[in-house]
């Protein structure tokens, strides 16, 4: 009953909006309503106390689910109140109603309103009542669950979450190094097995990134598996590891059966000494299914898998003795535990604080999880709070629970109201997910899972909230951004589980799968469907009172059925989101307008060429994203009327990293829709002329120019006036050569898609750029002599013609932050040149497809950061030069750990 508190805070959140409270004036039941309103807020005071004693009586947990039930039903009631008004304004009835109010002619009597409203107060007396019988206490309104003493921090200006600290496998790891780097020339399995949390996952990554290993194997590549694993989509993803693709090709490998798949691979892979890690396997039939994609060269060539079943290790390879990991000793605990709780501090851990902190230690047993959970949890309190939760473990052992279920109950229970609903929203992604940040946060905005906090944003305080629950150690840190942002993340699968189980008791979600025989719950209030599943739910009624269903299959789905369409778009009329992923549609049916609520719609991988007129209806959608496998989609210009909207993304189904295909066609005016923070991929209009920098909101802004002369210039002179802009794609056939972007402070990454006459001088560009991608530039001049002026660039992509000349030079302290540069299709290329000193923080290279460069720069000796260089389908005799044994340049490149070469 953990989310009570932010259901009633949703609920009262809601009661506030003007539009409800207009549903409420025209229905004849404001006052009922104000009533609700003050029980609400008085129980929310309450709550606290509640969740405190809930554990240890269950007469106190029966209350919390009486309040949770009655702000759910008092939610239903109001949502469908607000659904029926809009739907009497969209048939022209409100102003009539406005001049009678005692009447909802026949859709619904007002003395149906008032007598479901009574209902529910009756309820609420008696939850009042009961309330009293448990000595359930007023220990502040409004107040979280966690911590009072909880430090205040602005996430936005401290660091972000440091990795996983590594103590107590130092010889773990030596051993598996040395595993991998065995002179015997047969391939074998390297398998590493324990249970859950034991750092299976943690211990391979930094094997897997050692130099030694890199250095070793020609090609390396890593790939998570879930339980909830397609065969089709593992093996895909094994290919886009090891291989650099053109959009034809990935096309091609979309459409490839398994067995080509498999057969794809194993091609690639022949003659090369390769690395393949397979992070958690659950079963021998994964491993079945994926084997044969991985050939014998007796080259020394090894696979490397973790796994929690031993039997899947000896079945991969019964010559290959699994190497099982052990619990942390006490000493290595404490050690894990101090780095956790007291990082970048130089006074230690308190004396009176020592004896504490390892009778907690103790309590975790040595699994690092629970450790580093504990860790996370106890930094974040004061010093007078851990003798409290060191008996709250007490109390929990002695309840009986397994142990690490003691250690993430209680990191779960200690989290603020606000961010446990957004804790267990992570379990409705499938195991090993990988989900974009941006993503996670729009979609908690949707919920209504983000409190409003001055003037910041949903999407800042999205960012705090995610920061927050990383900093607990409730979330791992995947990828980051070129601006150190958060790119990507990951829950780990114990946590996952917990989610799962508090959500099925707060009825929060239900996930269903296809193997799956037990019932939904008719009382969640949001649907995950894995894989091929949808069809099994079509049997739910209408009266369910869903608000989310997401759709998470790993390949395309195919056309919906008639059923399944009817299922989606008609039957549940209070959906807040709606996330297809990979249901390959091709029309959205003119019924989506019904859905008022909703606040996200996703529409990924589908064949859409327009969206209906009725999509204007959706007057509180805030995120639209379409991918779509056609060229265009075109939008209604219904959609001026939706004001709420904060994203509008749509892209090509097979776009890669660095393209920007899928365009906004139609004629929509999108200027009066202040709230606008993301605007991709749009075909210029007259109106964007002298108007676009109205969006002065905007944050994201992709843009494909068919403007030229004047209408281009004043276009520019609109954009230059989007001062929180932080990215920027420009897309045209000819782009001008004198952009007008060096004021616009927050610009971080530009990308820029057609024809130069030459680049912008570097004082032209804006002044904290740090990701830039050039495509199909067709300079004639080297664009380093002028990039490598700009003092905040991280990421340089110079891609598929963006350069003609034959000659490239860096200059020495050219280029002092570049961390990553990609060249790519720069077939005129003959000669780089690299002084001694250029690109001194430069970690990863990677040249692809220069077909005429001849030889590596003698520069690249002396980059002693570099830790990645990427040699992708370049000429053998290139190749040839860098052979390990008597390459004429592999002095040149012999230092960087890993170097990838195919």
């Amino acid at each position: 009953m953990a989310v009570v508190e932010s259901v009633v805070e949703i609920l009262l959140q809601k009661l506030a909006d003007p539009l409800v409270e207009e549903a409420f004036f025209l229905h004849g039941v404001h006052n009922q309503v104000e009533w609700l309103e003050e029980e609400f807020k008085q129980m929310q005071c309450f709550l606290k106390d509640a969740d405190a004693k809930q554990e240890r009586d269950g007469r106190v947990k029966n209350w919390m689910r009486n309040v949770r039930d009655a702000a759910y039903d008092a939610e239903d009631i109001i949502d469908t109140l607000v659904s029926k008004t809009e739907l009497l304004r969209q048939r022209g009835f409100v102003g009539r109603i406005r001049r009678c109010a005692f009447i909802f002619n026949e859709l619904i009597a007002r003395h149906k309103v008032s007598s479901e409203i009574e209902w529910i107060k009756i309820k609420i007396q008696t939850i009042s009542e009961s309330r009293l019988a448990y000595g359930i206490e007023n220990i502040g309104q409004g107040a979280g669950t966690s911590s009072t003493g909880l430090r205040h921090q602005d996430w936005r200006l401290t660091s972000l979450a440091q990795e996983p600290d590594f103590v107590g496998f130092e010889k773990d790891f030596e051993i598996l190094v040395s595993r991998l780097m065995d002179g015997g020339l047969h391939g074998c399995v390297v398998s590493v097995v324990g249970m859950g949390g034991l750092g299976k996952t943690t211990l391979t990554k930094k094997v897997y990134n050692d130099t030694r290993v890199k250095t070793q194997f020609h090609s390396c590549a890593w790939i998570s598996i879930s339980q909830e694993y397609d065969v089709k989509d593992l093996l895909q993803n094994i290919i886009n590891c090891y291989m650099v693709l053109s959009k034809e090709e990935l096309k091609k490998v979309q459409k490839m059966n398994v067995f080509q798949l498999r057969h794809k691979i194993s091609e690639f892979l022949q003659e090369r000494r390769y690395l393949m890690v397979l992070d958690d396997i659950w079963t021998i039939e994964t491993w079945d299914a994926l084997k044969d994609a991985f050939p014998d060269m007796n080259n020394g060539s090894r696979i490397m898998l973790t796994t929690r079943n031993k039997d899947v290790a000896l079945h991969a390879d019964a010559q290959s003795t699994p190497y099982e990991l052990r619990f942390l000793e006490t000493d290595e605990s404490w050690e894990l535990f101090h780095r956790k709780v007291f990082a970048g501090q130089d006074t230690g851990c308190p004396r009176d604080l020592e004896k504490l902190g390892k009778e907690i230690v103790e309590k975790c047993h040595g699994l690092p999880l629970a450790i580093i959970l504990m860790g996370g949890l106890l930094s974040m309190k004061e010093p007078r709070e851990w003798e409290n939760v060191c008996e709250t473990i007490s109390w929990q052992f002695v309840k009986g629970q397994p142990q690490i279920s003691r250690i993430l109950s209680l990191s779960y229970r200690d989290l603020p109201y606000h961010l446990k609903p957004c804790f267990l929203y992570l379990g409705i992604f499938p195991k090993d997910y990988e989900f974009r940040a941006k993503k996670l946060i729009r979609l908690w905005a949707a919920e209504g899972l983000l409190q409003q906090r001055g003037d910041d944003t949903l999407e800042e305080m999205g960012e705090d909230y995610l920061n927050e629950l990383i900093q607990r150690s409730m979330i791992q840190v995947d990828n980051r951004s070129s601006s150190r942002g958060i790119k990507s993340c990951r829950i780990h699968d114990l946590l996952q589980d917990l989610s799962i189980s508090e959500a099925k008791e707060d009825k929060f979600f239900q996930v269903h799968r296809e193997n799956m025989n037990s019932p939904f719950t008719s009382a969640a209030r949001r649907l995950a469907i894995y894989r091929n599943a949808l069809s099994k739910c079509t049997s739910l009624k209408s009266s369910t009172p869903l608000r989310s269903v997401l759709i998470h299959t790993t390949t395309e789905y195919g056309s919906l059925r008639r059923k399944e369409e009817k299922f989606l778009y008609r039957g549940f009329k209070l959906l807040r989101v709606l996330d297809l992923q990979n249901v390959a549609i091709k029309n959205l049916p003119s019924e989506i307008g019904a859905l008022i609520h909703l606040r996200y719609l996703g529409l990924t991988k589908t064949w859409l060429k327009r969206l209906p007129s009725s999509l204007g209806n959706l007057h509180n959608l805030q995120t639209l994203i379409v991918t779509t496998h056609n060229d265009v989609l075109n939008i209604p210009s219904a959609i001026e009327k939706m004001q709420q909207l904060r994203h509008v993304q749509v892209y090509n189904a097979y776009e890669t990293y660095y393209e920007c295909c899928g365009v906004i066609e139609g004629h929509p005016r999108l200027d009066e829709i202040s709230n606008l923070q993301t605007l991709s991929y749009v075909r210029t209009s007259e109106w964007m002329c002298g108007c676009l920098g109205k969006l002065v909101n905007l944050r994201k802004l992709g843009i494909c120019l068919d403007l030229e002369g004047a209408y281009a210039e004043v276009l520019f002179e609109s954009i230059v006036k989007l001062d929180c802009l932080q990215s920027l794609t420009v897309t045209a056939n000819k782009l001008a050569s004198n952009f007008p972007f060096p004021h616009l402070l927050k610009l971080s990454k530009l990308r820029l898609v057609g024809e130069l006459e030459k680049l912008p001088e570097s004082a032209e560009f804006p002044t904290n750029l740090t990701n830039l991608t050039l495509l199909l530039s067709h300079l004639k001049q080297d664009p380093l002599a002028t990039l490598e002026k700009l003092k905040n660039l991280r990421i340089l992509r110079l891609l598929w013609s963006s350069y003609q000349g034959k000659e490239m030079a860096c200059a020495a302290q050219g280029f002092p932050r570049l961390e990553s540069l990609h060249l790519q299709g720069l077939h005129q290329l003959e000669e780089w040149r690299v002084e001694k000193g250029a690109m001194p923080t430069l970690l990863h290279l990677q040249i692809n497809e220069c077909s005429n460069l001849k030889i590596l720069p003698e520069g690249l000796k002396h980059m002693t950061t570099l830790k990645k260089l990427e040699l992708l389908y370049m000429p053998n005799k290139f190749k040839e030069r860098l052979r390990e044994d008597n390459g004429e340049d592999w002095h040149k490149i012999h230092h960087i750990p890993s170097i990838d070469i195919c």
